[in-house]
Order: C-alpha cells, then sequence, then structure tokens
C-alpha cells in the first residue's frame, strides 16, 4: 500500500509542477509538436517513477501500479501523439529495466490497446468528467483483465485487484479535480497578466508595458547603435464624436483604430495606448524618413476607413501624428517621447491630420 501511496504522491507532484511550467502559456511552446512532445517526455518520466515504486509480484515477474492513470492524464492533457511518446518510454523501461518476461510482454500489448482506444473515446459526444469516467473504465477494465490472467494463480489475487481499484479510483478523481483546480488557476492567472500588460479596451500594450517596452528599447538602441523612432498619435476631435454619438461610438473608434494601427505598422513595432485617444507606435531600427512614411500612411489609412457606428451609419475621422527620431532627431535618446509630444502638438496647431516632425519637416 505505500508504493501506492507513493504514487498518487508523485501523481500529484506532476500535476502541480506541470501547471506551474506551462502557466504562461498553458500546453503552447514554439510549435504544438514541441508541446506534445514535452508533454510526452513528461509523462514517460512520471510513469518511470511510478513503476520504480510498484508492487513487485515476484512470482510472476509483474509490477501493479498507477503508471496508466499517467498515461490517460496525459492524453486527457494533449491528446494522442503524447500519450503515444508515454506509452512508447514505459514501453522500452519495462522491458530493459525489468527484463523481458511475460508480464513485460502483456504489459507492452496493455498499453498499445489502451492507447488504441482513446481516439475512439474522443470521438464520443462527452462533456469533460464524462470523457475523463469513460477513459478511467476503459484503462481499468483493461488493466484488471490484464492483472487477473498474470495472477490468476495467486492465492490473494482477487484482494490485490480490489485494492488496486480503490486505490485507482481514488486516483483518478484526485487527478481530474487537481487538473481541473490547476488549469482554471492558471486561465486567472493568464487573465490578470493580461490585464497588467494590455488595454482592456483595444487589447494594445497599456501605459505599464509600454513604459518597459520603451525603456527596452532605449538600452537596445544604445548597445547595438541601432535607430529608435517615436510616433505619438491622436484622433481629432475626439471629445465632439464622443458629445455628438456617444462615449459606446468612442470605444468603436478607439478599438478599431487600434486595428488600423496595428496592420500598418510593421510586426516588430511596438503600438501602445498611452491616453485617452493618444496612441504611441515605437518604430524598432527605424530612420526618420522612414517613420515619416509610415505617418503619413497611417493619417491616410485612418482618413479612408469608413468607421461603421450604430444602424449602419457611416462616420470618418483624422488623427495628427507627432514623429521623433534618434538620433536624427535628436542625439538624447531619453527626450524620444517628449520630442514625439512637442511635434504632435505642431500638428494640432497646424490644421491637424498631418504628420510633423520635430524640425517641422
Amino acid at each position: 500500500m505505500s508504493n501506492f501511496f507513493i504514487n498518487i504522491l508523485l501523481l500529484i507532484s506532476a500535476i502541480f509542477i506541470g501547471g506551474h511550467l506551462f502557466k504562461d502559456a498553458p500546453f503552447e511552446c514554439n510549435s504544438k509538436i514541441c508541446t506534445n512532445i514535452l508533454l510526452g517526455l513528461g509523462g514517460g518520466i512520471l510513469a518511470i517513477g511510478m513503476m520504480i515504486y510498484s508492487i513487485n509480484i515476484d512470482s510472476t515477474k509483474t509490477l501493479v501500479d498507477l503508471r496508466v492513470i499517467a498515461l490517460m492524464l496525459i492524453y486527457y492533457i494533449g491528446g494522442i501523439l503524447p500519450s503515444l511518446i508515454t506509452g512508447i518510454i514505459v514501453v522500452i523501461f519495462r522491458t530493459l529495466y525489468f527484463g523481458i518476461n511475460q508480464s513485460s510482454i502483456v504489459a507492452v500489448f496493455q498499453i498499445l490497446i489502451i492507447i488504441l482506444s482513446y481516439p475512439i473515446i474522443s470521438k464520443l459526444k462527452l462533456n469533460m468528467v464524462k470523457k475523463w469516467l469513460a477513459i478511467y473504465l476503459v484503462n481499468t477494465f483493461f488493466i484488471i483483465g490484464t492483472y487477473y490472467y498474470l495472477l490468476f494463480n495467486e492465492d490473494n489475487v482477487f484482494k490485490i485487484l480490489l485494492e488496486y481499484f480503490i486505490i485507482s479510483t481514488i486516483a483518478a478523481i484526485l487527478s481530474y479535480y487537481l487538473l481541473k483546480y490547476v488549469r482554471s488557476s492558471n486561465e486567472l492567472y493568464k487573465r490578470y497578466k493580461n490585464e497588467a500588460t494590455k488595454d482592456f479596451l483595444t487589447g494594445l500594450n497599456n501605459t505599464r508595458q509600454f513604459d518597459l517596452i520603451f525603456n527596452k528599447s532605449v538600452a537596445n538602441a544604445k548597445e547595438k547603435d541601432e535607430k529608435l523612432s517615436c510616433l505619438m498619435v491622436d484622433i481629432d476631435h475626439f471629445k465632439r464624436v464622443n458629445d455628438t454619438y456617444g462615449h459606446a461610438v468612442g470605444d468603436i473608434i478607439l478599438r478599431e483604430l487600434a486595428v488600423i494601427l496595428k496592420n500598418t505598422c510593421r510586426v516588430f513595432d511596438a503600438v501602445s495606448r498611452v491616453g485617452g485617444e493618444e496612441f504611441c507606435v515605437l518604430l524598432i531600427d527605424c530612420s526618420k524618413d522612414r517613420a515619416i512614411d509610415i505617418g503619413k500612411r497611417i493619417c491616410d489609412e485612418v482618413k479612408n476607413h469608413e468607421f461603421e457606428i450604430v444602424a449602419g451609419r457611416i462616420i470618418r475621422i483624422t488623427v495628427s501624428v507627432g514623429v521623433s527620431a534618434y538620433p536624427e532627431s535628436t542625439d538624447n535618446i531619453e527626450m524620444l517621447l517628449k520630442q514625439a509630444d512637442d511635434s504632435l502638438y505642431k500638428a494640432k496647431q497646424t490644421g491637424r491630420d498631418r504628420v510633423c516632425s520635430a524640425d517641422n519637416k
């Protein structure tokens, strides 16, 4: 029984450790295949630990443990590929570490049949609880069946099977609710992290995140001797829009403008909302002339865009853009934001719907 208890402790530890490792991007990597491989390897390590702390029936060389709970856990999380990787690791370790015998051969077929049953279960239209229950019942059916076949001549076979059924049931229930708890905790963590760095309305970087990006960009520009340009973008007469059409329409304008800014700038540029109707774009390794061209393109895109508001009504707006560039406009990179603000003020004062730089060009 003590080894069963260790198996359960390993299972609990794996769920919490795995949840922590994947909390920033749960079950996502640079590619889905990368994630599945890591998940499968983790499941294999967990299963190996369970086999090391298994109940070894010396007469038949049979290992009684909860490795199949690890297998179903990996399948439930990642699908067939990681569970297949886990199964292969289990088979290899089982045969190399404990030797080739009747029990190890049966264990190979046992794992194979269980994994092949998973895609069939996945086709059933079941909710999460019923899916977990179905996987567990299939696992238990094959496991108890093979254990009975291997331990048929043992005097205490029914006691072993009963103990296994009780412990595996407890482990399965515990695993499901712990997994559910870890997933909900990670989702909550991601939401809070996103809210701490993203503007709630537009999804762009908020002021706090912008400050971090700006400081990092300044440091990189100094270190690598790169150019760095800044665009300050402000909606012309936005107060008039809010007063005339209401704040709900103003929110529509802000969201659509955010999309225009992201689509007009380069993918590696940093677009942020830094005020009510004010946005800032950091153009990484971008010259002043190039920054002015991007600013003009933003003005044109906004001016030509039809903002659809309530009842299919269309309105149009314009924006003013202030440009600053390091080192062309200023050799003091710390003054980049102030200079962009000053340029934006000039654009507002000279008629709006235009791009101005620090030297009025």
